[in-house]
């Protein structure tokens, strides 16, 4: 049996040396490559569903965290300035991921970034989960920073999906409003804190299992790419910031003036949910009608909602008016990012640095509308 074995060994051997000699001369210690080259964007695709479902397991994970996250903060934090730090670590690591996750999209692979986004969250949920148990502020804080890491990479699924057009971009942020919806059932389900964290950490497992499935690379299709910052640019990062300034300030403030008018645990999620849902709910109108959405009467009126809101939700005269000054926030913030989102897609084709560029503005607008109105 060992002599057959040892000349069937040797044979492979054979063939392989003469394979090499026939595809050129081959030398011991030679590396060779196996990965795939890149291949055309027209023979590999990302469909939109995938996306979607990846998009909306974030968006659920950042609605679990939120429902605890400010509460969380006020409880542990040491001193009264730094309740807020938790929730603006949160938004920091999502700003901070803003030109990681756009270099390493396209230019190391689909796969490979999206898998380290959802690591990033699997890793914060689940400190985050153990500084809660251990009544550790430090811990909290770096754990929202990791979990803001992997939003900050998951924002960039709706850019993708807008590359081929600007309503595959509406759908998946429309994903988001069902995936919303879940977070209510979910926190009554968990009944604590530290389970509401590692079910987060839980969710964005998921998003790691579903980004093996993607294409391990993508070329960037030739031309097409605006390397001037435009009008409609601008416009849709000035309108889009002061959006996220709001919201940021409303999801801290929200949940503990809810907290102050004896708010159960449910309530507060059910409102945070309500609040997630109607952020990403219009974008599925808008998928559906987009007429009825001009970009540009879009940021005015989503603008006008946002500030209404907030006004109810600062004043604080019932948990209703909270919850529906969130729902208001929440409304005005989806209607802003429909209209941000056509001028950025629509108007021509922008690079993945002018992109990182607008997430960032974004993404800082919200820490320091957490750090500064939060204060």
């Amino acid at each position: 049996m060992s002599v057959r074995m040892e000349r069937g060994f040797a044979d492979v051997l054979a063939k392989d040396a003469s394979a090499a000699q026939d595809d050129g001369a081959m030398r011991m210690g030679q590396i060779v490559c196996a990965c795939p080259a890149s291949l055309p964007r027209a023979q590999i695709t990302d469909n939109r569903l995938t996306l979607a479902v990846g998009f909306s397991l974030a968006v659920l994970a950042q609605a679990l965290v939120l429902a605890v996250l400010p509460e969380q903060g006020r409880l542990m934090a040491p001193t009264a300035e730094r309740v807020g730090w938790p929730f603006a670590l949160l938004l920091v690591g999502a700003a901070l991921a803003s030109f990681p996750a756009a270099l390493l999209v396209d230019g190391f692979g689909r796969r490979a970034a999206f898998g380290l986004g959802a690591s990033l969250g699997v890793a914060g949920g689940a400190l985050a989960a153990f500084a809660v148990a251990r009544a550790n502020f430090f811990g909290l804080c770096v754990g929202a920073f990791w979990l803001g890491l992997a939003q900050g990479f998951a924002l960039f699924y709706r850019h993708i999906a807008a590359q081929g057009a600007s309503r595959d971009g509406l759908i998946v942020l429309a994903s988001g409003a069902g995936a919303a919806l879940l977070a209510p059932l979910l926190v009554a389900l968990a009944a604590s804190p530290g389970a509401t964290l590692l079910a987060a950490s839980g969710l964005h497992i998921g998003a790691l299992a579903l980004s093996v499935r993607r294409p391990h690379m993508i070329a960037a299709a030739a031309g097409g790419s605006e390397r001037r910052l435009s009008g409609r640019f601008i416009l849709a990062t000035v309108a889009g910031a002061l959006a996220w300034f709001v919201m940021s300030a409303g999801m801290l403030h929200g949940p503990l003036t809810l907290a102050v008018c004896a708010a159960t645990p449910a309530f507060i999620g059910g409102a945070m949910g309500w609040h997630l849902f109607s952020m990403y709910g219009p974008a599925a109108l808008a998928a559906r009608w987009p007429n009825l959405f001009s970009p540009f009467a879009a940021l005015a009126a989503g603008l006008a909602a946002m500030l209404a809101g907030w006004g109810a939700v600062r004043l604080g005269a019932s948990a209703a008016s909270v919850a529906a000054g969130l729902v208001a926030i929440g409304s005005g913030w989806g209607v802003v990012n429909i209209g941000a989102l056509r001028l950025l897609h629509e108007g021509g084709r922008p690079s993945r640095a002018a992109l990182a560029f607008h997430d960032l503005c974004l993404l800082g607008a919200a820490a320091a509308g957490a750090l500064i109105v939060g204060h």
